[in-house]
């Protein structure tokens, strides 16, 4: 059972490949332009715990609404901060508004997306995988 669909048991989930920062921010473009298409005009975030902000007595970040539309530069001041870490010790994630799929920006460097929609997340899925990035389910890819 993975990340997400251990808050949501009737989700499936699917897993990129490790990504390198390149391969990451395309995988979120994809991601991105996905959510576009179905509508989603915003997305809920959440952040996880930054042991180092906390060891500088900085506060963490509070989980918070976003435009879809920001949501690239969002997530680029958050790792400019530090309240985001690309393969770090913390994950973020966020989940569409309108659509029921979720994802993880994994402190793994892979991306993690879980539905319990699964024509629409495999749907996903292929159009990630059709960018040349390796998606897996339950260590199989697809």
């Amino acid at each position: 059972m993975g990340k997400l669909s251990k808050a949501n048991p009737s989700a499936r989930e699917l897993v990129t490949e490790i990504l390198d920062k390149v391969l990451w921010w395309n995988t979120l473009k994809v991601i991105v332009q996905f959510l576009h298409t179905k509508n989603v005009e915003q997305v809920r975030v959440e952040f996880g715990f930054v042991l180092e902000r906390d060891l500088e007595g900085k506060p963490q970040a509070q989980n918070q609404i976003v435009q879809l539309s920001d949501l690239e530069s969002f997530i680029q001041r958050g790792l400019d901060e530090g309240t985001i870490e690309w393969a770090g010790g913390s994950d973020f994630l966020f989940h569409a508004l309108g659509a029921e799929v979720a994802f993880v920006l994994c402190n793994d460097a892979d991306v993690h997306l879980a539905s319990a929609d699964s024509s629409l997340l495999f749907e996903l899925g292929h159009k990630i995988s059709s960018s040349g990035i390796k998606v897996y389910d339950s260590g199989r890819l697809i």
